[in-house]
């Protein structure tokens, strides 16, 4: 092939999309051929490591539960194995269009994934609200990569219809597609990474999903898309403000609602509230909620769920908890004690706010919870007293207060080790001490 030919998007028959673009790099021009090179070997590198997190990745999703709220309700239910079947297929089915030779099989596969990915656009809209994070910038973020997404799936619908297209034109757009589909991975990596590191410990989720959605659109089109992204963040956060001072506005106390407004208006308060707020997986992560964890603590301990040994090798000897296998501890008891730490007034039941308190803080949206709450009110609450007590808590949600349980469980087994595993600060150990020594502790997580 004559040096006329490069970039004519020409591939012959015996090429893959890889061969082609490998043979193509070239130094013989050095400012034209270099910058080619540079690029190719950025997106290899992408490529690679997007590649080595997805299969860390898929193997937790398809061997981990998903979070309770995408279990609770049957449509969320559908929505979530879909999301995790249709991201599979286009993790893996673009990556042996990259390398296959045979275009009959390339553009098979272009269509396949071009079906998919709308299947998994719908399913990333449907979740968007109940994602984690601090939603004013996680919502935004993925409603910015829906459209990205969009754009990639339409452009590869062109190019295949459009026979005077050339092979190359064709699956780089497949490229797009699947470049931008990687954010999912690289959110992951970061949150390992942050972890690693024990950086952004409030606020790790929200941090991975902005830079990761700048690493998947930037990879597929460019810093353009980059700063379109940092536009979106920005307008949707102006007509969240002005949500927000429009509700405030309904508070007003000439409009007198009734308590049936009113409580719904409370309920719409908390969730817009909560966009300005770090959502968790666990509740327990949440401040509002983290001290309630020592009430699980006394119940187990009062059970006989957690006992204290003493080991009397040296001098003093030390004292050491032991904690059953979580296998061993009825449903009865977990439903207990998680109720408990979520029953604020200890009045033995959960009115509409309180139970909606839980799912708004735990990242569900406001109509996942309303949907959610209404099950539990129309389905299980028995007496009609507008309450929900333990054992119609434990009937409606068996699958949130098991995940939520086993968090707090692991929470308080690695307590004792999180408050050993102290880095402190080097002036910390000087003969007079440190007044401000609390400050300068890291607590390792």
């Amino acid at each position: 092939m004559s040096k006329n030919d490069h970039y004519s998007g020409v591939v012959t028959e015996t090429q893959s999309y890889v061969a082609y673009l490998w043979a193509e790099s070239s130094w013989d021009v050095p400012l034209f051929h270099a910058q080619h090179v540079m690029n190719l070997i950025k997106r290899l590198l992408f490529a690679a490591l997007s590649v080595f997190a997805n299969f860390g990745i898929l193997y937790f999703h398809w061997t981990t539960p998903p979070h309770p709220k995408f279990t609770v309700l049957r449509k969320s239910r559908v929505s979530i194995r879909l999301h995790l079947i249709s991201g599979t297929v286009n993790v893996l089915l673009p990556i042996v269009a990259f390398c296959d030779s045979n275009k009959t099989r390339v553009v098979a596969i272009c269509w396949v994934t071009y079906f998919v990915d709308f299947a998994h656009l719908a399913t990333v809209i449907h979740q968007t609200p109940n994602v984690n994070g601090q939603r004013n910038l996680t919502v935004p973020a993925y409603q910015f990569i829906s459209c990205v997404k969009l754009v990639s799936a339409c452009g590869l619908l062109y190019a295949l219809c459009d026979d005077s297209l050339k092979m190359l034109e064709k699956v780089e757009w497949l490229w797009c597609v699947w470049a931008n589909h990687q954010t999912y991975a690289w959110v992951r990596v970061w949150l390992k990474l942050l972890h690693k590191v024990q950086a952004c410990r409030e606020s790790r989720y929200t941090v991975s999903v902005l830079i990761a959605g700048t690493i998947g659109a930037g990879q597929a089109y460019g810093f353009t898309v980059m700063t379109e992204m940092i536009a979106w963040l920005l307008v949707f956060n102006w007509v969240l403000k002005r949500n927000t001072y429009a509700l405030v506005a309904r508070f007003s106390p000439k409009k007198q609602p009734t308590a049936e407004e009113r409580a719904k208006l409370n309920l719409e308060m908390s969730a817009i509230l909560q966009y300005f707020h770090e959502s968790h997986h666990s509740l327990f992560y949440d401040s509002r909620y983290k001290s309630q964890a020592s009430l699980v603590q006394k119940t187990l301990f009062d059970l006989g769920f957690i006992s204290v040994t003493s080991d009397k090798r040296g001098r003093g000897g030390t004292e050491t908890l032991v904690f059953a296998p979580l296998r061993d501890i009825p449903d009865e008891v977990q439903a207990r004690c998680f109720f408990e730490s979520i029953d604020f007034d200890n009045s033995g039941g959960l009115d509409l706010l309180e139970l909606a308190q839980v799912f708004i803080t735990n990242g569900a949206s406001t109509e996942c919870t309303t949907a959610m709450c209404k099950l539990a009110f129309e389905n299980f609450e028995s007496n009609n007293d507008g309450m929900i007590d333990l054992n119609e808590f434990k009937l409606a949600f068996k699958p949130y207060y098991a995940y939520q349980f086993n968090e707090v469980y692991t929470l308080l087994k690695e307590a004792p080790r999180l408050l050993k595993n102290v880095i402190n600060a080097p002036f910390q150990s000087a003969p007079s001490g440190c007044p401000f020594a609390s400050q300068h502790m890291l607590p390792m997580d």
